[in-house]
């Protein structure tokens, strides 16, 4: 298996959560889950897609990255390399708020919570820090605050990586369980995992070390797991958590779907839904709508309140405006400012990847 080959499963997952997380916050506003009955708490719980995120980056991270579990000397160019992948479209976005924000005020406009665009919020997304616990993690793009918080995983996987890749699976299955846990008294303890800032990084470092440990894990279970059943199986977990209402339940089936899908690469088998190119392109596409949606919704939210609408009463008005001008600009960015940025970067750093041995402790 080339650690390097896209995993076009994983690719197309990435859609998935970002729109689920995506209708979540439509329907804050516009209310359309009340009408859906035992099934609104697939939409209520829609932030669960982060968490689908916070899983994910632990898995590419460590099977596209092999080589730090023995030099960690290559951490800058890793870090170079992440970078450059998060914070071009970040850095755009909170120009485009700015212009927003100063053209509104000179309109006589102010934002519809003025509290989030303070200097010094302003410095802390600018830094990627605000979902670290310092001040307001949802100032200026709010959906940024995630990743803010992976950021902070980025920083801390070399040594994570470090310690996790080179012990004998032992370590990294005990760790998963010991994560597991930790996820399911949160979930109990806090209500749920909608969490935000410093309390985040709670929810994020289990998930994410989940998905480093599955790494370690899948070779020796792939060939003999039925992964195809195991996918769908995780899929109707996944969703009956959300329906009911149990986060961690759902966290539960996110990670077996996405280990599902990994065992069925590694295995060689055929991709489950990968194989659709729209798809494909959706989930390519999915950072850069991810990171689109709350400016748009600070555009709507500004129309709506001078035309004296409700979104709860224009709900499919709302609801299309706001995927229509998301996915605009989403494409805006993904081909002016992610995709360049990308090439440009990778070029620059790209660099012959050192062997990796196999000595295990």
């Amino acid at each position: 298996m080339d650690p390097k080959r896209e995993i076009t499963d994983l690719t197309v997952c990435r859609a998935f959560f970002a729109a689920w997380v995506f209708i979540y916050h439509i329907d804050l506003h516009a209310h359309f889950s009340a009408y859906l009955g035992p099934a609104a708490g697939l939409i209520r719980h829609g932030y669960l897609g982060v968490d689908g995120f916070f899983l994910l980056s632990g898995m590419i991270l460590a099977r596209v990255h092999p080589e730090l579990a023995y030099h960690p000397e290559g951490a800058f160019r890793f870090w170079g390399r992440r970078l450059a992948r998060i914070y071009p479209v970040h850095l755009a976005v909170i120009l485009i708020l700015g212009v927003l924000v100063v053209t509104g005020l000179g309109l006589g406009f102010a934002p519809r919570d003025p509290q989030r665009f303070t200097a010094a919020s302003l410095i802390e997304n600018l830094l990627l820090i605000q979902g670290w616990g310092f001040s307001n993690p949802l100032a200026w793009n709010y959906p940024a605050w995630s990743v803010s918080t992976e950021w902070a995983g980025y920083i801390a996987f070399p040594a994570l990586w470090y310690f996790f890749g080179r012990w004998r699976p032992i370590i990294p299955g005990q760790t998963l369980v010991i994560c597991m846990t930790v996820i399911g008294t949160l979930a109990f303890e806090m209500g749920g995992l909608n969490l935000t800032g410093a309390v985040g990084f709670l929810r994020f470092f289990p998930e994410f070390l989940i998905g480093m440990t599955t790494i370690r894990l899948v070779p020796i279970n792939a060939d003999y797991m039925p992964s195809k059943v195991l996918t769908w199986v995780s899929i109707a977990v996944t969703l009956f958590g959300a329906m009911i209402g149990v986060d961690s339940l759902a966290a539960l089936g996110l990670w077996l779907f996405l280990a599902a899908l990994i065992m069925q690469d590694d295995a060689e088998r055929p991709p489950i839904f990968g194989t659709a190119m729209s798809l494909r392109f959706l989930g390519r596409l999915s950072y850069a709508f991810y990171m689109s949606f709350g400016t748009i919704e600070l555009i709507l939210a500004q129309l709506f309140r001078h035309q004296g609408w409700d979104p709860a009463s224009q709900k499919l008005s709302y609801a299309a405006g706001m995927t229509v001008l998301t996915f605009a600009l989403a494409l805006i960015l993904h081909v002016f400012v992610e995709t360049p940025c990308r090439r440009f970067f990778d070029r620059w750093l790209t660099k012959e990847p050192l062997a990796v041995t196999s000595v295990r402790l």
